[in-house]
């Protein structure tokens, strides 16, 4: 895709979601609770007549803080700001260039050349398109519709000089089987 292609995008909860829940768990943060969770498990399953009932209830809750309440809290923490954040009230126009990609909304534009984007990733609802560390553009893959492929594609050739990192399943795009 050498030519422009622009693509008005709404957020949607599940892509915001998927962003949300991918930023907490693939961080040590996160690899650590998950392992605290899984050892809670481990421990209550295999010790569960060894245990007190004060025992058990504390495995419990530590088994099931990471596992279940913090995603929980984090899909309500998404949609209050789904709904309250003023970015997220108008779609966001995304033109996909041989230079890089304007982002606008209304009167504000921005521009990221390929060049500025460390990482790309992709999950079955949202792709995010890494500037920094903790900094990304989502885009909900629903609202691509049958332009994705050519999307992907363009941007995974477009940033294969500068190296970001790719999500596994934005492989095939390299060669551009994924169209």
């Amino acid at each position: 895709m050498t030519d422009t292609k622009t693509k008005s995008v709404k957020m949607t909860f599940k892509a915001l979601y998927s962003y949300v829940l991918n930023t907490n768990y693939r961080n040590i943060m996160g690899i650590l609770g998950i392992l605290l969770s899984v050892g809670a498990i481990v421990v209550l399953s295999l010790g569960w007549s060894q245990l007190s009932i004060m025992q058990k209830v504390i495995f419990f809750i530590v088994a099931i803080a990471f596992t279940i309440l913090n995603p929980i809290s984090l899909a309500f923490k998404t949609r209050k700001q789904l709904k309250t954040s003023p970015s997220y009230k108008q779609p966001l126009d995304y033109t996909f260039g041989s230079e890089g990609i304007i982002i606008s909304q209304g009167e504000l534009s921005q521009e990221v050349k390929w060049s500025d984007i460390t990482r790309i990733m992709l999950t079955k609802s949202m792709i995010a398109i890494y500037t920094g560390p903790m900094s990304a553009f989502v885009i909900p893959t629903s609202e691509l519709g049958k332009d994705k492929g050519r999307i992907l594609s363009t941007a995974v050739q477009f940033t294969a000089d500068y190296k970001p990192v790719l999500s596994r399943n934005l492989k095939l795009y390299q060669t551009g089987k994924g169209i």
